[in-house]
């Protein structure tokens, strides 16, 4: 839970309190095996070494985009990432967050990176398009990520989704099963174009992406207008795959709930964005590589920036659209 001490401690939000009058904040990372837990993993301890004396900050895994989003809305967390697409429905309560309904208790503080979207199989595989997968064991990821709804959108919005053999193992696990020809195909986030499981697989049986048609990718994107057209170049890393495969592409989003102080968001953001420091996280976790402020995204949206990161942002010369900086009264 996001702590703030004694003071939240005492409020009626689901805090629990601590010794020390220290700020104290929880941030969600990822599933074991994709590349949001040993991001923040490794950004949760470098925080806690340069800003140990003011704040304390304490790593929790998640089952991704749908999760963190869900929970940095409710304050169960302070901060997480989370997929545009979750970000705007938790934001409107649409989608998958009907239930919990439009939330404004968070802001965005940097965008992280584009991600693109990776279908995988055996590079030994028959499987050699999309229409190929009729019939077939198809892992769309574990309920509650990002990454499987990516999956279940474009399976659904290509019209296959009640023809193939769905399976919600995560990326560890799922990349086990390729391996061991338990599943035909494997889907998930890329980073943007890799992912470890995938890749680690690779190295042992080797795999191939597959790619949309030009046809698949445009009805994908009129359907979604969150997603982009994009190409997966030929990755060297990933064994088998010899070929560019057209994909799509989708913004991921740092938010951060409105209990985080706006001297806490600030300080947070000055350490991680700090280019020496962001050279560090990068070389222990690639998904620090593109951190930014482009927020030019969000005017269309609606979604607000914190007015402490766009401090931060303006200082360090960004161009943060004055529309979007929002705290939260009156949000």
């Amino acid at each position: 839970m996001l702590l703030r001490g004694l003071i939240i401690a005492a409020s009626a939000v689901a805090f629990v309190g601590t010794a020390s009058a220290a700020e104290t904040y929880r941030m969600g990372g990822g599933p074991s095996g994709g590349a949001w837990h040993p991001s923040w993993s490794a950004a949760t301890q470098l925080l806690n070494k340069e800003l140990g004396s003011k704040y304390r900050f304490q790593y929790s895994p998640s089952n991704g985009s749908v999760d963190n989003v869900r929970r940095v809305s409710s304050g169960n967390f302070a901060s997480g990432w989370g997929h545009i697409p979750q970000v705007y429905q938790s934001w409107t309560g649409t989608g998958l967050f009907e239930k919990d309904g439009a939330s404004k208790d968070f802001r965005i503080v940097a965008n992280v990176r584009e991600q693109m979207q990776i279908i995988a199989v055996l590079a030994d595989s028959p499987i050699k398009t999309f229409e190929d997968m009729k019939g077939k064991v198809v892992n769309l990821l574990a309920k509650g990520s990002g990454s499987s709804v990516n999956c279940v959108n474009i399976f659904k919005g290509l019209g296959l989704f009640d023809q193939i053999d769905a399976r919600y193992l995560g990326f560890s696990a799922a990349g086990r099963a390729l391996g061991d020809r338990q599943i035909d195909v494997y889907c998930s986030a890329g980073v943007p174009y890799t992912i470890p499981a995938l890749t680690e697989l690779s190295l042992r049986k080797p795999v191939r992406y597959i790619g949309f048609t030009k046809e698949e990718q445009k009805k994908l994107t009129d359907q979604y207008r969150f997603y982009v057209p994009s190409v997966i170049p030929v990755q060297k890393e990933v064994k088998g795959m010899d070929k560019e495969a057209l994909s799509i592409a989708y913004d991921v989003w740092w938010v951060v709930n409105k209990q985080m102080s706006d001297s806490a968001v600030y300080d947070m953001l000055k350490v991680i964005a700090d280019p020496d420091n962001l050279k560090e996280l990068s070389n222990t976790a690639s998904y620090w590589k593109s951190l930014s402020p482009k927020f030019g995204a969000l005017v269309q949206h609606g979604v607000y920036v914190h007015p402490a990161a766009a401090r931060y942002w303006k200082e360090r010369g960004a161009d943060v659209p004055d529309q979007i900086v929002k705290g939260y009264e009156g949000s």
